[in-house]
C-alpha cells in the first residue's frame, strides 16, 4: 500500500473505531422479535453499513414480509441505546491510529451512517469526539452509503481531497462508498468478510487498526513488515 500524499484519514464509526455491531444486532433481533419476526446474523450482515431506513428495507426484502416499519426503527433505536448506555468498547487500535494521525499532522475525519447525537455521544464517550476535525453522519446526507456522498462531504469538511484522504471501513457497504468517492480506500473487516473485489480495489485489507498504523508507520520509517509488497 502507497501511503504517499495521504492528508487526512476518514473513519467509519460502528465496527472500525466501536466495537459495537453486535449490539446492534441485538437491538434489530429484538425490536424485530416485538413484530413476529427475526433478524439472524446472516440477515444483519446485509444490513451492516446502512443507515436504519435503508436497513428496514433490507429486512423487510429478506423476510419477504412488510412490517410496521417506523415501529420497528424506533424500538430498534430504544434497544440499542439502552445497550450502549454503559459506552461502548473501542475497536483494537482506535485510539492509536488517532494518535498516530495526530502525531503526522494528519485531519481526521468521521463518515457513519449513525445520526448526529448518537455518533457524537458514543465519540465523545469513547474519549475521540474532541480529536474530530469533521464529521458526517447518516442523517445529514441524502443518500447513505453505499452512495459516495457521505465521504465526498467529509473531504470538504476537512478542506482536503478525496483522493488524500485514507478511508477506513470495516464492512463493504461503506469500503464502496469510500472507494467511489475517490478515497484511498483501506478495508479492516469485522462481522463481514472481504468482498472479492476489496481485494483488487482497495489500498489494503488489515486484521485491525493496529495493524493498519503499524504498516503506515514502517512506510513513512522506510522498514517492510512481512507481507508488504515491493
Amino acid at each position: 500500500m502507497n501511503f504517499s500524499g495521504i492528508r487526512a484519514v476518514v473513519f467509519d464509526m460502528d465496527g472500525t473505531l466501536l466495537d459495537s455491531e453486535r449490539l446492534s444486532l441485538r437491538a434489530w433481533d429484538a425490536a424485530a422479535r416485538e413484530v413476529g419476526a427475526r433478524v439472524t446474523p446472516e440477515i444483519f450482515l446485509k444490513m451492516v453499513g446502512h443507515r436504519s431506513d435503508d436497513c428496514m428495507r433490507i429486512l423487510q426484502r429478506e423476510i419477504g414480509r412488510e412490517l410496521p416499519a417506523e415501529l420497528v426503527t424506533a424500538s430498534a433505536r430504544a434497544h440499542y441505546a439502552r445497550l450502549v448506555a454503559a459506552g461502548v468498547p473501542l475497536m483494537r487500535g482506535a485510539r492509536e491510529m488517532f494518535a498516530f494521525a495526530r502525531s503526522r499532522g494528519m485531519k481526521i475525519g468521521v463518515a457513519t451512517s449513525t445520526r448526529r447525537v448518537s455518533a457524537q455521544e458514543k465519540l465523545a464517550r469513547a474519549g475521540l469526539w474532541r480529536f474530530v476535525d469533521a464529521a458526517t453522519c447518516g442523517d445529514e446526507v441524502a443518500r447513505g452509503k453505499p452512495d459516495p456522498e457521505i465521504y465526498r462531504t467529509t473531504a470538504e469538511k476537512l478542506g482536503v481531497p478525496a483522493e488524500n484522504c485514507l478511508a477506513a471501513e470495516d464492512s463493504p457497504t461503506g469500503f464502496r462508498a469510500a472507494f467511489a468517492a475517490g478515497c484511498i480506500a483501506a478495508l479492516v473487516p469485522d462481522l463481514v468478510a472481504p468482498p472479492p473485489d476489496a481485494f483488487r480495489d482497495a489500498a489494503g485489507v488489515f486484521s485491525s487498526l493496529v495493524e493498519l498504523r503499524d504498516r503506515w508507520e514502517a512506510a513513512l520509517a522506510g522498514t517492510p513488515l512481512p507481507g508488504d509488497s515491493a
